[in-house]
């Protein structure tokens, strides 16, 4: 199954005055959930259904708790998974003060995926590309 891509408008920072551009962008043509994941490996194994949603709703509650700990999730040949903090920038003089609250610059948490080398180099290496259309392309 091809990558589906379209082509979309940007801004170069870089580029010259007046002149638009254009970049090509993966768009997703679908969602991939838990529940035809556990059918899926349910047609792949010999497992029931049963104790595969088991076992990855156990695997989804290990991951929030240690996410929270702060630990590195690693999913062998699958990628690791981080918390991570958006933050304002401030000045360091601040930081001695009592007054200090270093939380009030947290601008939000999110979680970085990092995919596994050996998965990044199967998906560019075994890839085929489908345009679909885009209001650039009328």
């Amino acid at each position: 199954m091809p990558i589906t891509y379209q082509i979309v408008g940007c801004t170069n920072p870089r580029g010259a005055e007046g002149v638009e551009y254009a970049t090509n962008r993966a768009v997703k043509t679908g969602d991939y959930d838990f529940r035809q994941l556990a059918d899926d490996i349910q047609f792949a194994t010999t497992a029931t259904k049963a104790d595969i949603v088991a076992v990855l709703t156990a695997a989804k509650e290990f991951i929030k708790t240690h996410l929270l700990q702060g630990q590195r999730i690693v999913l062998s040949e699958i990628g690791a998974l981080q918390a991570n903090l958006r933050s304002k920038c401030f000045n360091q003089t601040v930081i001695p003060s009592d007054t200090f609250d270093p939380a009030s610059f947290i601008k939000g948490v999110g979680i970085r995926f990092r995919a596994d080398a050996d998965l990044l180099k199967y998906v560019r290496t075994n890839r085929s590309l489908k345009r679909v259309p885009s209001a650039l392309m009328a």
